[in-house]
């Protein structure tokens, strides 16, 4: 894995992408911004984490769509950490606990 950032990094320059961190104010506030969302995207799931232990029951939850989506976001991981791109790392790690929190409640009830 080591040295293919060099590779993205010569696909930013002959495709004429922004460099990261951007050179303009708004990307680079666009840039920050996606930190706050990749800390608050996860903490949609909290009302479902809740809803499962509080009642003790995981009736009308789907175990496999749950399973899907975190290995969608390990998928998410192993791009973010080829492409050393902190903003999916950040996110998807989240996504992860809490997915593994809502698979460990329903296994549980």
């Amino acid at each position: 894995m080591h040295g293919f950032h060099h590779l993205r990094e010569r696909a930013r320059v002959t495709q004429g992408l922004e460099p990261f961190p951007a050179r303009s104010f708004k990307l680079r506030a666009i840039d920050r911004l996606m930190y706050g969302v990749g800390f608050l995207a996860p903490l949609a799931l909290l009302p479902q984490i809740f809803q499962i232990y509080s009642t003790k029951s995981s009736m009308g939850v789907s175990l496999l769509t749950w399973v899907l989506l975190m290995c969608s976001s390990i998928f998410w991981i192993i791009y973010g950490v080829v492409h050393k791109d902190m903003h999916i790392l950040f996110a998807s790690g989240f996504m992860i606990i809490f997915h593994l929190t809502i698979i460990i409640g329903l296994i549980i009830y």
